[in-house]
Parts: structure tokens; sequence; C-alpha cells
């Protein structure tokens, strides 16, 4: 499995145009599901546009839950940002300390239909989409900034009770993630720095990983605390590894 091929995509997706942009990445033959837990991070300086989100990416798009702070108040919504073109899934206004649980969920592989759904306190959206002949095979954790003139220096932006599935065992994925973005981070007692990484750490099927990143003035800005990382059944390209 190729771990997520990040974004050299450029022509496809948002967060491929972005100046400066921060990811934590996996890649797989192919994911069938994700979901989780985001909390809600403050809102960054007004003026700029921020976008954070998870999603499953491919070759000719990404299916995503984008939070937009673009209107100066936190929306979140999904959608899938590529080829096909399809039209924008459902979303609601949410707010700094708030939780939003996000699912993506492959429910018809002959016919690629896929579900998602978020939920927050009493809000509840639920979505399909048919994004016919792609292959999700980069789960990915992103947030865009700089292209949208705001600078990363918002949050934290903590993820828990993440589930990723894949088709293939974990052993052959679940080893190795790759970042972007100029920062220091660590995974588990793992430790790197610098602009396109990969880093190999401990990881067991079913086993509860952590990540850090921080700014390099040591700003906590991201923390993801996988939960179970499922399998159904049992080489990085162009980024450098450290």
């Amino acid at each position: 499995m190729t771990f997520f091929r990040i974004l050299y995509l450029i022509t496809f997706f948002c967060v491929v145009r972005a100046a400066d942009w921060y990811t934590v990445e996996w890649d797989a033959s192919e994911f069938t599901a994700m979901s989780g837990d985001m909390l809600v991070p403050d809102l960054p300086t007004p003026g700029g546009t921020p976008y954070v989100w998870p999603g499953i990416q491919g070759d000719d798009g990404v299916f995503q839950a984008v939070l937009d702070g673009s209107s100066g108040t936190w929306w979140i919504g999904d959608g899938f940002y590529g080829t096909p073109s399809l039209s924008w899934g459902n979303g609601f206004n949410v707010y700094p300390g708030d939780t939003v649980h996000f699912t993506f969920d492959l429910i018809d592989e002959e016919n690629y239909t896929w579900n998602s759904s978020l939920a927050s306190g009493d809000n509840f959206v639920y979505s399909l989409f048919n994004i016919t002949d792609n292959t999700l095979d980069r789960a990915i954790f992103a947030v865009e900034a700089s292209l949208y003139d705001v600078a990363f220096d918002f949050g934290p932006i903590i993820y828990s009770n993440v589930e990723i599935t894949a088709t293939t065992a974990a052993s052959e994925w679940c080893y190795t993630t790759y970042t972007l973005g100029d920062y220091p981070y660590t995974i588990g007692t793992e430790s790197a720095s610098g602009y396109n990484s990969q880093v190999r750490h401990p990881c067991k099927e079913n086993t509860p990983l952590e990540l850090e990143l921080r700014s390099t003035s040591s700003r906590f800005l991201i923390s993801l605390r996988t939960g179970r990382v499922h399998c159904k059944r049992g080489a990085p390209d162009s980024r450098q590894a450290k």
C-alpha cells in the first residue's frame, strides 16, 4: 500500500493549493471507512480563511468534512471535491469547544457509494455520495493556512476516538505516518521535524496511537489520538523521508 501520496496532485484539491498547509497522513491500498471526534478549535485572528478537515483521498478527489472559518464563525460540512463534480453535502455552525463526530463509510463497493454523517449536540446531518471510479487510498487530517491569509497559530485541534478501516491488515500500512508542514512533531516516542517527513513508529492492529504536532515556538497545535485502527482483511512516493 502506498502511504497517501500526498497532494502533489495540485490541480485537484483545495488543500494542495495552499502555500502553507499541515497534514498527518496514512496510505493503504484502499480505505473503506473513517470516523472520529474533532474538538472545534478557537478561530484564528480575523481576516483570513482557515480550513480544518479530516478526509480520505484518491487520485481524482478528496472526501472530506471541512471546518470552514471564512465567515468569522465555524461551519462544518462534508462533501467530495474533485472528479466527479458533486454537490456539497449538509452542514451546520459549530463553536470553539464543541465536539463534532464525523463518519465516512463505503456502503456499496460496486457503485462507489459512500455515506457520511456529522453530529454535534442537537445537530445531525447525513449525506450520500456516488464517488464513481475512485479508490480512496489516503487518510488525511489537514489544516489549510496561508493561501487564505491566515497563520496556523490557532488551536488546539484535537481528534479522538479515531477509527480507520482499510481493506488490508493494519500491519501493512499503519506503521508509517507522513506529514506535510514545517514544524516538529511527535508520534508516540518518535520525533521528527521538517517538511515532507516520513516516520516509522510502533503500530499494532487495534492499538491506540498518539500524535502531537507543535509549531516551532512549541505552541500546541494538533493532537491526534487514534482509537482502534481496524482492517477488514488481511513506498512512499514523492515525499522525502526523514
